[in-house]
């Protein structure tokens, strides 16, 4: 195996769900191909992106013909990603592979999703590679952990304090949730900005170290969100997200 033996996984929840739905037994490798390249919008691609699909445990090659370890009709009815997230957290867990084992390691250690960070930490234990390569063959990996979701809302609060720091280089300073959320999608464009405060609020000792407000149409032109049932343009973080939090 190596770094680069994922690189080909298709980048999405909605990627897996269009390619995976389309797939039946007994299916020849050309077909596959074909639903693939029409998915990436290709006129045709290589067999690595089956073969990586293949190599995950999605399905089964045997005499040019695939055969499925999961209920493509199952899939077509699931509407809130449950059984595609069970598709891929069994896949994985069935043939786990040292690069998987190393990428699932560095998001718990570093509580993030973000390619550059956890690139920066592959290309500072292996020199050789240069860290452009680790993002082109590394963000797959990361994109199926980030769809089975094995963070705990301690990844979302790191996320939120760090580009909070980012925008205020300080604790106790307001800034607009506008702001923060253009900063998440910088991340990642499913990031949401409500999504992570309601996180948050879910956790009594947070309620305590975030400050939510909404300020009045003269004061500021920011978007406003509705958070909790009240409407919100603004927030403070009072102090580390992380203090007492178990790394």
């Amino acid at each position: 195996m190596s770094w680069s033996s994922y690189a080909h996984l298709p980048n999405s929840k909605d990627e897996y769900r269009e390619i995976l739905s389309q797939l039946k037994n007994g299916m020849s490798v050309d077909e596959v191909d074909n639903i693939i390249a029409t998915v990436k919008g290709k006129e045709k691609v290589t067999h690595h992106y089956r073969n990586n699909l293949a190599r995950i445990g999605i399905f089964n090659i045997n005499q040019k013909k695939i055969f499925l370890n999961y209920e493509a009709d199952r899939l077509k009815e699931d509407q809130e990603d449950n059984y595609l997230k069970m598709i891929l957290s069994e896949s994985v867990r069935r043939n786990r592979s040292w690069e998987l084992n190393t990428v699932e390691s560095v998001i718990h250690r570093e509580k993030t999703y973000d390619i550059a960070v956890i690139a920066e930490y592959l290309t500072n234990e292996h020199p050789n590679i240069q860290k452009k390569n680790f993002i082109r063959w590394v963000r797959p990996i990361v994109n199926i952990f980030k769809i089975i979701d094995i963070l705990p809302v301690t990844g979302h609060e790191r996320i939120l304090q760090e580009i909070y720091l980012k925008l205020t280089n300080q604790y106790g300073k307001l800034v607009a949730l506008e702001e923060l959320d253009n900063e998440l999608k910088k991340i990642d464009k499913s990031y949401e900005i409500v999504a992570f405060i309601n996180d948050l609020l879910n956790d009594i000792n947070m309620k305590f170290k975030i400050e939510l407000l909404m300020l009045p149409d003269w004061a500021t032109q920011n978007k406003i969100y509705m958070i909790n049932m009240e409407y919100y343009t603004h927030m403070k973080i009072k102090n580390s997200l992380l203090e007492g939090v178990s790394e």
